[in-house]
């Protein structure tokens, strides 16, 4: 489907953090080498938030507790004949090398982070409402109104920290997401149900729908049932369920 959007709905807590944490990574790539000083405050904010985020879970435990796991998931499937080797190969050397990075030995995830002045200064008052204009941090403003070479390489240098938390994220993300495939579905009258097998774990289901399409999806679900209604703004008021027949892609990312 082309000039499509896609709509992706995590069915349990860690989907939903990898998503977040990527979302976040997104943001500061985007913004990390914008000519002007409003994009490269776009991306601070999005690394503290980042770093905010990491102070509340222990992310590198679980992460390499989910690459483990997938790694010795794919290794038992060396031997079986149906499976394109060279692919397999490829998603393993993955698996091996990102495992190694995020080892305790090789990587410090926030440590130098967190132990930079200007960032802690930034971090501090950036939590509190109306508190990033020029007066409210000078040093802030300053660094900011650094030629944009000094302002990239700084923040080159924060994020390079970060790369091997990130590379863990994209891979679990792109395990998951390829292990679905597209559907074409139909909502009448604007709502589509479907029963899940409990014992298939669904992590993520992913809606792909026409950027022409007006109603956006709600997606609710759980291990045993998903539901997608279609939503629309009326001209005034709260979003109303369209009652005309939506066509969608969906597809149920299961391991």
């Amino acid at each position: 489907m082309s000039n499509a959007i896609l709509y992706e709905h995590p069915l349990n807590e860690r989907t939903r953090i990898l998503l977040r944490l990527e979302s976040f990574f997104l943001q500061m790539h985007y913004f990390l080498d914008g000519d002007c000083l409003w994009e490269s405050q776009a991306c601070i904010t999005a690394l503290i938030e980042l770093l905010n985020y990491l102070d509340r879970h222990d992310l590198r435990s679980d992460l390499l507790k989910e690459l483990e796991k997938h790694l010795t998931s794919f290794s038992r499937l060396t031997e079986t004949p149906a499976i394109h080797h060279e692919r397999l190969q490829e998603t393993l050397a993955s698996l091996k090398a990102t495992i190694k990075a995020l080892q305790p030995v090789s990587l410090k995830i926030t440590q130098d982070l967190r132990a930079h002045e200007l960032l802690n200064i930034i971090r501090q008052r950036i939590t509190l409402l109306g508190t990033s204009c020029s007066f409210d941090v000078p040093a802030y403003h300053q660094w900011l109104n650094q030629p944009k070479a000094g302002r990239v390489a700084q923040l080159e240098k924060w994020i390079q920290g970060l790369r091997p938390l990130y590379d863990g994220i994209e891979l679990l993300l792109r395990i998951i997401r390829n292990s679905g495939t597209f559907e074409e579905k139909c909502a009448q009258a604007g709502f589509y149900q479907c029963t899940l097998d409990p014992q298939a774990h669904c992590h993520l289901i992913r809606v792909r729908l026409s950027a022409d399409t007006l109603p956006y999806p709600e997606v609710s679900g759980s291990r045993h049932r998903v539901a997608v209604r279609f939503l629309a703004f009326p001209e005034s008021g709260r979003p109303k369920q369209t009652s005309d027949q939506i066509d969608f892609d969906v597809s149920f990312c299961i391991l």
